[in-house]
């Protein structure tokens, strides 16, 4: 899905599961949540993003700190920034420091003849995902206005198994409904998450199915237990093409770079 116009296409960094805490030198799974995030900065704005994705579990705590760390050092990267809400999130606290997300419902961004939406998957108390019935009729309503010629959709939680029990046991509830929805609009290309803690590729109904790794820690693909992935914390990129191609790969700390 790969074309000539991609290579000057518009630039999506999506970070996900970053699971910051109000304390700095917290551990997550043997990690530092701080250092993981803090050292894929500078590549991140090497990279030179027009927007910057958030998909989920943003801290680890819900804590105003956490959040408030994490927007600061968004907004050192250069371009705007759009988050939505994971398990481990409190949306209520959370768009306070990132106001544009789907906090009433599905949140659409237009990018260059694309169309980037952000749909909320999480409820209180639920480490899988749920999806509203309210939220699944504003992202149809939403899809019917939109004059963009293609989509890209971004969640916090698997629509599809990711091959690791370990977190497929927490994946999107009843997710036939979103595909469904989705499957009725040919203009949709992608559809993205977090949660899974590795990268994950595969196609669907000629729609490329995305997982996303986290900027703390990772897990080796389909392992029973989370199993600790020595290649690091990553992000995601995407370079999004007029003609609806696009390419998309990983940015890691510049020790780890490939």
């Amino acid at each position: 899905m790969v074309s000539k116009d991609s290579l000057n296409g518009y630039k999506i960094i999506q970070v996900s599961d970053c699971h910051v805490s109000a304390k700095r030198d917290a551990d997550y799974r043997g990690s530092s949540a701080d250092r993981g995030l803090a050292g894929l900065l500078p590549v991140m704005r090497k990279w030179q993003p027009d927007l910057v994705v958030l998909t989920g579990d943003v801290s680890e705590d819900a804590s105003p700190s956490s959040y408030g760390r994490v927007s600061a050092w968004m907004d050192s990267v250069g371009a705007p920034v759009l988050a939505l809400p994971g398990n481990h999130d409190d949306p209520a606290v959370m768009r306070r420091y990132f106001p544009r997300g789907p906090w009433a419902g599905p949140y659409f961004a237009p990018a260059r003849g694309w169309q980037v939406v952000l749909l909320n998957s999480t409820a209180p108390g639920e480490i899988g995902g749920i999806i509203s019935r309210e939220h699944l009729a504003g992202l149809k309503e939403g899809l019917n206005r939109s004059r963009s010629e293609h989509v890209l959709l971004a969640l916090h939680h698997q629509p599809i198994p990711v091959g690791s029990p370990w977190i497929d046991r927490y994946a999107l509830k009843s997710p036939e409904w979103l595909l469904a929805l989705l499957d009725r609009d040919p203009r949709v290309r992608c559809v993205t998450w977090g949660h899974v803690h590795q990268e994950f590729e595969a196609e669907r109904g000629g729609v490329r199915m995305l997982g996303s790794p986290s900027s703390v820690a990772n897990s080796i693909p389909g392992k029973q237990k989370f199993t600790l992935d020595v290649a690091g914390p990553a992000v995601r990129w995407f370079r999004l093409a007029p003609d609806g191609a696009f390419d998309t790969g990983l940015l890691r700390a510049p020790s780890r770079a490939n």
